[in-house]
C-alpha cells in the first residue's frame, strides 16, 4: 500500500462532520479480569497498526483538494488513565491532522481488573473495522506474552484502494441507478421531516476537544437473549428490528411533549449499514458502511405493528440496494460548490438517536472464544465488551449492541450536555421494559438466530 491515499466521500464526511465539542469518534471498552502489561500492549499495538495502516495515518487537507491519508511513523499511544468517581476522566480528542487515528488507554477497576479503552476517529474506520484491528491486537498480544507467533490471518493492505467502490464497476453502477429513484423518496422524507431532540443543550455543554464519556449498560444473559430471538422469530422480524421498535417507543416516551408540537415532527433513528462483501474478508480497518434513517411519528408508534413496518421498510432498502443512496448523495455533494463541508455545515439535529449493532464480536480472532466462551489473552480473560458509538451534535443518544461470550449487551452512550445520568438511565430502563415485555409474551421454542451486524 502506497500513500498518500485520498479519502472516500464517506470518510471525508466523517472528518468534516465533527465539531470541537463533539469529535466524530467512538470507543470500545474491553474489560479484562486482571491487569494488562502496557509495554507488551504497545508492542502489539505497533504490529496491529502495520496490519491496519489507515489507523497509523494522519489526514492532510490541502486547500481545494480532496483530503488524503498520509503516513506519520508515529507509534500508537498507549496511556494509563486513573479511574474517576462516577466513571472515566475527560479523554482528549484525537488530532486527525497529526495522527494516529487510534489511541489505547488502560484504566484500572476496583475489582483488580483492567479496562482497555480503544478510541477511534471515524474517518479512519467504522465499527467493524475497529473490531478487526482489536481482534488482531488481542491475537498479537497473546502471542507476544507467549513468545510465539499469532495464528490470525493477516489482512491485505492492497485491498484498501477498493474500499470506496463497494463492488460496483461501471456496469453494476448503471444497473443500480434506476433503483435509486426510490431512494430519492427517502431523501425527500429526510429533508421534509423534523427529527425531535431528547432535550435542550444546557449552557454547561461540553469540553472543547475532549470527551466526557457517559453511558448506561443493558445486558441479557443467554436465556434472556434466547427469549428475545424467539420473540423476533414469532413476529417474523429480525432481532435488530425488534430492538429498533422497542427503542423508538422508549424515545417517544423520553422526548419532551412540546417537541412534537411542530408539523412533521418525528423520532428518527440513524442506522449504520454494513456494505462489506465476501471479497472484503481480508480488508484492513476501513470505512465500508453507509447510513439509513428510520422516521416514525408518535401516532405511528402508538398505532402498533411497529416491528412489521420497520421490517418492511428495511426489506425494501435491502432489496433495492438503497443503502447506496447516502453514499451516492455524498459523492454528488463532493462535486458541488462547497463540497461535503457545505453539506455538513448545518449543525441542526440529523437524528434523534443512533442505533448500531456489531453482531457477535471476536469470534474469528486467532485466540477467539468458543461459541459462548470468553477470549483469553495470555493469562487474562476478556470478560465483557462495550461499544460507545459516536455522538453528533444534536443527536444526544447512541445505542450499540454487541454479542460476546453468551451475553447480548446494549450500551447507551449519551451526551452529558443534553442528558444527565438519571435521564440516561431512564431511557435505558424504558428500553429494557419494552424488550422484556416482548420476550415474555412469546413462549416459543428455541430456534437459532443471530443479530445482523451493521457497523
Amino acid at each position: 500500500m502506497t500513500f498518500p491515499l485520498p479519502l472516500t466521500p464517506f470518510e471525508e464526511y466523517m472528518l468534516r462532520d465533527g465539531t470541537p465539542s463533539h469529535p466524530m469518534e467512538f470507543f470500545f471498552r474491553l474489560s479484562f479480569d486482571g491487569p494488562l502489561d502496557r509495554g507488551s500492549l504497545a508492542v502489539a499495538a505497533a504490529e496491529a497498526c502495520r496490519r491496519h495502516p489507515l489507523l497509523a495515518c494522519r489526514i492532510a487537507v490541502p486547500p481545494g483538494r480532496t483530503p488524503r491519508f498520509e503516513c506519520t511513523g508515529k507509534p500508537v499511544g498507549v496511556a494509563g488513565l486513573a479511574a474517576a468517581a462516577g466513571g472515566l476522566p475527560a479523554i482528549p480528542a484525537l488530532a486527525p491532522d497529526r495522527g494516529p487515528l487510534v489511541r489505547l488507554c488502560t484504566v484500572p477497576r476496583s475489582d483488580g481488573g483492567d479496562d482497555l479503552l480503544a478510541q477511534f476517529h471515524h474517518a479512519g474506520c467504522d465499527g467493524l473495522g475497529a473490531l478487526a484491528f482489536l481482534g488482531d491486537l488481542c491475537a498479537i498480544l497473546d502471542a507476544t506474552l507467549a513468545c510465539g507467533r499469532t495464528r490470525s490471518e493477516a489482512p491485505d493492505p492492497g485491498s484498501l484502494r477498493r474500499r470506496g467502490r463497494y463492488g460496483l464497476d461501471s456496469w453494476k453502477l448503471l444497473r443500480a441507478l434506476p433503483a435509486q429513484s426510490r431512494g430519492l423518496e427517502g431523501v425527500w422524507k429526510f429533508m421534509r421531516h423534523r427529527p425531535v431532540r431528547l432535550g435542550p443543550e444546557r449552557a454547561t455543554a461540553g469540553i472543547e476537544g475532549a470527551h466526557r464519556l457517559q453511558w448506561a449498560d443493558l445486558a441479557f444473559g443467554e436465556d434472556e437473549a434466547r427469549g428475545l430471538r424467539n420473540a423476533a422469530l414469532a413476529a417474523g422480524v429480525s432481532l435488530n428490528e425488534l430492538a429498533a421498535a422497542a427503542l423508538l417507543e422508549a424515545l417517544c416516551d423520553a422526548c419532551p411533549g412540546p417537541a412534537f408540537g411542530r408539523a412533521r415532527s418525528v423520532v428518527r433513528l440513524s442506522i449504520p449499514m454494513n456494505m462489506r462483501r465476501p471479497a472484503d474478508r481480508r480488508l484492513p480497518a476501513a470505512n465500508v458502511v453507509s447510513m439509513v434513517f428510520l422516521d416514525r411519528g408518535p401516532e405511528e408508534v402508538a398505532r402498533g405493528g411497529l416491528e412489521r413496518s420497520l421490517h418492511e421498510e428495511m426489506h425494501l432498502i435491502k432489496t433495492l440496494g438503497l443503502g447506496m443512496t447516502f453514499l451516492f448523495t455524498l459523492a454528488v455533494a463532493r462535486h458541488l460548490p462547497g463540497g461535503i463541508g457545505r453539506f455538513v455545515a448545518d449543525r441542526s439535529t440529523a437524528a434523534t438517536a443512533l442505533f448500531t449493532n456489531l453482531g457477535r464480536v471476536f469470534s474469528r480472532t486467532g485466540v477467539g472464544p468458543k461459541r459462548n466462551g470468553p477470549l483469553r489473552v495470555g493469562p487474562r480473560r476478556l470478560v465483557a465488551v462495550d461499544t460507545l458509538a459516536p455522538l453528533r451534535r444534536g443527536t444526544a443518544l447512541a445505542v450499540a449492541a454487541t454479542e460476546y461470550a453468551g451475553t447480548l449487551r446494549f450500551t447507551l452512550r449519551s451526551d452529558p450536555a443534553v442528558l444527565d445520568v438519571e435521564a440516561t438511565n431512564a431511557v435505558r430502563d424504558a428500553f429494557a421494559r419494552r424488550l422484556a415485555g416482548r420476550a415474555a409474551a412469546v413462549p416459543a421454542p428455541d430456534t437459532p438466530a443471530v443479530m445482523e451486524a451493521c457497523a
